[in-house]
């Protein structure tokens, strides 16, 4: 069991063998009311500005419900977005970003040739990582803007498609 010089256990081995660290950073958060017509006519949309995330799990607590991750220390992030956007019909592009203080990841830049839906549900979903490299303080957050004809695109809820999550790599 190794520990840090508050005596604090940081690596844990368990019976078995295995490995976990309790204080690693890791968080998950998922989307679960529909935020509605956010964007549509070019509006950049900040997931989380609108309803509260709900966390799954916030190990180390650096997520923030409004949909901000602020780095405990510098390292490699692990951020991963997936997004249900609804009644895209109208949509000749949209774009999502992870935006970190260091730089911003364009994760998906789609035009109307691009735009897949759902047999019948006019919803589009969108799933991208980056690995981020990122200093202690700064943020990431996730931008959504969906060009069209109208503010008349959701953000939809879902217990597995639309969340934001992130874990410490190196």
């Amino acid at each position: 069991m190794a520990t840090n010089n508050n005596l604090n256990t940081y690596i844990v081995p368990t019976s078995t063998n295995e490995v976990t660290m309790p204080s690693q950073v890791a968080f998950f958060a998922r989307l679960a009311t529909t935020d509605s017509n956010v964007t549509g006519d070019g509006t950049a949309f900040t997931f989380g500005s609108g309803n509260a995330l709900t966390e799954i799990y916030d190990q180390n607590s650096d997520f923030n419900t409004n949909g901000t991750f602020t780095a405990p220390v510098t390292g490699r992030y692990d951020l991963v977005v997936s997004n249900q956007i609804e009644d895209t019909g109208a949509a000749t592009t949209y774009l999502i970003e992870i935006i970190t203080s260091n730089r911003t990841y364009i994760v998906a830049n789609v035009g109307p040739q691009g735009i897949a839906y759902s047999a019948g549900a006019d919803i589009t979903l969108v799933h991208s990582a980056v690995l981020a490299d990122m200093d202690a303080a700064d943020t990431a957050t996730v931008q959504i803007t969906v060009s069209g004809t109208g503010k008349t695109v959701d953000i939809r809820a879902s217990t597995v498609g639309t969340f934001f999550q992130g874990t410490l790599i190196c």
